[in-house]
């Protein structure tokens, strides 16, 4: 009998381990979980540049510039795709991005409106190591399971 209780009583703890680990990847959102985003790095690096560009938000934030048409943004997808940027992209950090972080890309006036009244819920910095040095990802929302990146910064100092 006292097996039978030590079973059901780690069989207990396992399943409400599971439901509490669960619950907490099921409240945070796509854009700020690491596995959402080695998953979009990863599609990133497989897909042609329109396909990267469909999980691109527009207005885009490039490195202090904003991109406002989709067209810019398969531009830049084409360009990054040609030079092998993503090519061995690997995954550092996942953040929280707020409004008053907006220095993290420029401390500019553009970019500081850009972070007030553009900047999607949810948002997220990642920072990525690649082989032309570390960049920082802006992410936000999903869109077909992947985050949707909303900038591109870099490479750091």
């Amino acid at each position: 009998m006292r097996k039978l209780f030590t079973r059901t009583t780690l069989f207990a703890a396992l399943l409400l381990f599971l439901l509490l680990l669960f619950a907490g990847c099921a409240g945070m959102p796509v854009s700020q979980r690491e596995s959402s985003v080695k998953s979009l790095l990863y599609e990133l690096q497989q897909r042609d540049p329109q396909a990267a560009a469909n999980l691109t938000h527009v207005p885009f934030l490039f490195d202090g510039e904003i991109l406002t048409t989709e067209r810019d943004a398969q531009l830049m997808w084409e360009n990054l795709s040609a030079s092998g940027f993503l090519s061995e992209a690997q995954l550092l950090t996942v953040a929280p991005a707020d409004p008053a972080q907006y220095t993290r890309f420029a401390d500019t006036a553009q970019v500081r409106v850009f972070f007030e009244h553009s900047l999607p819920d949810n948002s997220a910095f990642a920072e990525i190591s690649t082989d032309y040095g570390r960049f920082l990802l802006l992410l936000s929302g999903k869109k077909i399971g992947y985050p949707i990146v909303v900038g591109v910064k870099g490479p750091l100092q």
